[in-house]
This record gives structure tokens, sequence and C-alpha cells, in this order.
């Protein structure tokens, strides 16, 4: 990438970075912490405070972050799925040139992220799928990206990729759609995981011998087949005070359902549409099942909770 003249011990390039949500700005103090320089800007300008304080720079809009970065410019995208992110393409676009590259974080449908990519090479703009994953502390502090596109803008910022990533925690899957349809699958693998988490967790509980849940957790994520972040974060629910009691059982809806029922569409999924339909059943009938697996929607991604 394109040096700043700089006297850092660290080698300093400059990236346009426009979402800062739960995950966005945690990918920003990250890119901070690896010495880079990150222009900001969000619609709801009061989330780019604390980026700024960080050391970012702010921008008052899109077009005055695209005049803050180098020649040939890099902007990531943090910005929900669909409408969303096609309102800020609108507006990016003309005022980007031949050479450029936008990266899309998100979570968007892989057809979608193929039109796009199709849209901005026909005026020589390079469109990266990058499925993000780790929830907010893997933002912040390395974070698993699986990557799709060109593979000439891959190697480009392969930099960055590595300093956000964990250890070993990304990778270049293949053309245009190939990261966010790999995503896609994690996040309906992720939906089954959930769900029989919960189902076991419920099926302990309704036994008739009175097992302490939170030992059940401690044991499970330590060492066991199923230990796993998403074990470990229902343990910490178990562990807070609580935190469990002041959730209701029905799991709100996610931004990633409807691409979970496109995804079922595509490819043979039975655990993933049995997760689909608990989810939707604990909209109509709360249940503990529905409980947990809001808890741990909330712990790795800060999602939104229904209150008991």
């Amino acid at each position: 990438m394109e040096k700043l003249n700089t006297s850092k011990k660290f080698s300093t390039f400059r990236i346009g970075f426009i979402g800062l949500g739960r995950m966005g700005s945690n990918m920003v103090f990250n890119l901070l912490d690896h010495k880079y320089e990150v222009v900001v800007y969000n619609r709801t300008q009061e989330k780019m405070v604390e980026p700024v304080k960080a050391g970012a720079v702010g921008a008052a809009s899109i077009s005055e972050l695209v005049k803050l970065l180098p020649e040939k410019k890099v902007i990531w995208l943090m910005v929900n799925a669909g409408e969303a992110l096609d309102a800020v393409l609108a507006e990016l676009t003309p005022l980007l040139k031949e050479g450029d590259i936008v990266v899309d974080g998100g979570n968007s449908y892989y057809k979608d992220s193929q039109k796009r990519y199709e849209n901005l090479k026909s005026i020589g703009i390079s469109y990266m799928d990058c499925g993000t994953s780790g929830g907010m502390g893997g933002a912040r502090n390395g974070a698993c990206l699986m990557i799709g596109g060109d593979k000439t803008s891959f190697d480009y910022l392969q930099d960055i990729y590595k300093d956000l990533a964990i250890p070993d925690g990304f990778a270049y899957l293949g053309g245009s759609g190939a990261g966010h349809y790999v995503k896609m699958v994690h996040n309906g693998i992720e939906y089954g995981m959930m769900s029989a988490l919960g189902e076991g967790f419920e099926a302990i509980k309704n036994s008739p011998l009175n097992v302490n849940l939170k030992e059940v957790a401690k044991v499970y994520s330590h060492g066991s087949i199923v230990e796993s972040k998403l074990m470990s974060w229902l343990a910490e629910a178990f562990n807070e005070d609580g935190y469990l009691d002041a959730i209701s059982g029905e799991v709100p809806k996610g931004e990633t359902e409807e691409e979970m029922k496109k995804l079922l569409s595509e490819a043979d999924m039975p655990s993933l549409a049995n997760a689909i339909k608990v989810r939707a059943d604990s909209r109509l009938k709360p249940s503990y099942t529905g409980k947990l697996i809001s808890a741990m929607r909330n712990k790795f991604g800060g999602h939104k909770v229904n209150k008991a």
C-alpha cells in the first residue's frame, strides 16, 4: 500500500473506513493499534467520537473521507447489507477512480456481492467481499476473515488482512462472492451450533436430576469435544449474576435470517433449517433454548435481547 510521510517506527498506511457499529469501531481500534492512519465516517456522527479520540481522522461526509485518502484509495465498508450498503456505494462510487479498492466486510449475500463486483469492475474499481467473524472481541483483537475478489487486490491488501486477523485467521478463497459465500455457510453452521447448545442445556434443565447448569457450562467449556467460543460465551452468561434471568426466551430476528433462508434454497442443511425454526417458534412461544441463543448472540455480537 501507499506509505504516508511519517516518522513513526512502523510502516503506516492510510485507509478509509465507513461504518462504525459494534464491529466496525472495534476494527478501527485494531487498525490504529497496528499503526495505520484511518479516516472514518459514520452517518450517525456520534459514533465517530471514540475512534477519533483514539487517533482516527474524522470526516464529515463520504466525499470528505475520499479527499483525505492517498492517490490510490482503499475504503473498507462495515455497513448493513442490502439497501444501506447500496446507498453508501451510490454515493461513494462516483468519487472513486480506476485502481481504487472497496472492501465489503459485512454480511452481504454473495450474489449481491458478485453484482456489485461487476458494476465496479466496469469502471476499473476492485470490489472485495470479506466475510468477518469473531464477534466484537475478534474485531478488536484479531478477527477471522474470509476473502473473495481479485487476487491482485488481495495481494495488495494482504498486510491489512494479516494485521486485522488472528494468526492464520484469514485466507483468499477465490473470485468474487467466494468470501461472502463461505461466511454465509459459516453463519449457517453457527446457527446450528447455537441451537444444539441451547437444546442440550434445556434437556439437562428439564431432567429430573437437578443438575447445576453453571457447572455444566464450566466443564463443557474446558476440554470437552463441544468446547468452543460459543460455549465459552454461554459459560460467561451463566457466570454473570442475573444476566440470564433478565433475558426473554424469544430470539429477536437478526439481519442474517433472510440470508439463511436463501442458503437453504441452495444447500441441504437440515440442522440450519431446524435452527431457523427454533428461532421463529421462540417468537410465538418463548423457550429456554431461545433464552440461551439470545444470550450467546448478545455476548459475541452485542445483538439485541428482549427483556424477560
